[in-house]
């Protein structure tokens, strides 16, 4: 199984799924890193059961929220901190933030971590912010 991606014609960057309600796209830094997108490209060079499952379960959730653009809360969807959330999918966490001003209700995944705490580790939420400062950077 693989993720789609596809360039977006706007702003250059991957995305993932897009709907009436959400665009997912891969955030950027300035020196071109897109961590989610190495992430979930580690999911697929891996072929493990466990792994397929994990990406199978990433998918559902990006046409869901494409389409919807909501998942239930807190089982899917996850308010972190200073505007970060995470899709959860399994024991795969996303973050993301939402584009400001976006006419496509763009979010962008700022990378991807398997959880194995029971809170979001402090230095994914720290990774997501400077991710996030990076890509919104002129």
């Amino acid at each position: 199984m693989t993720v789609h991606r596809r360039s977006c014609p706007d702003c250059g960057r991957i995305y993932y799924e897009r709907g009436p309600a959400k665009m997912i796209e891969a955030a950027r830094t300035t020196a071109g890193e897109c961590r989610a997108d190495a992430f979930i490209t580690e999911l697929e060079s891996t072929r493990s059961r466990k792994n397929l499952t994990r990406l199978a379960d990433i998918v559902v959730r990006f046409e869901r929220f494409a389409l919807t653009g909501s998942l239930p809360v807190p089982r899917e969807l996850n308010d972190l901190e200073d505007g970060i959330k995470e899709i959860k999918a399994g024991d795969v966490r996303l973050p993301f933030f939402d584009v400001p001003r976006s006419p496509t209700g763009a979010v962008r995944l700022t990378s991807g971590f398997l959880k194995k705490s029971w809170k979001t580790p402090p230095k994914y939420i720290r990774e997501a912010i400077w991710v996030r400062k990076e890509d919104l950077s002129p």
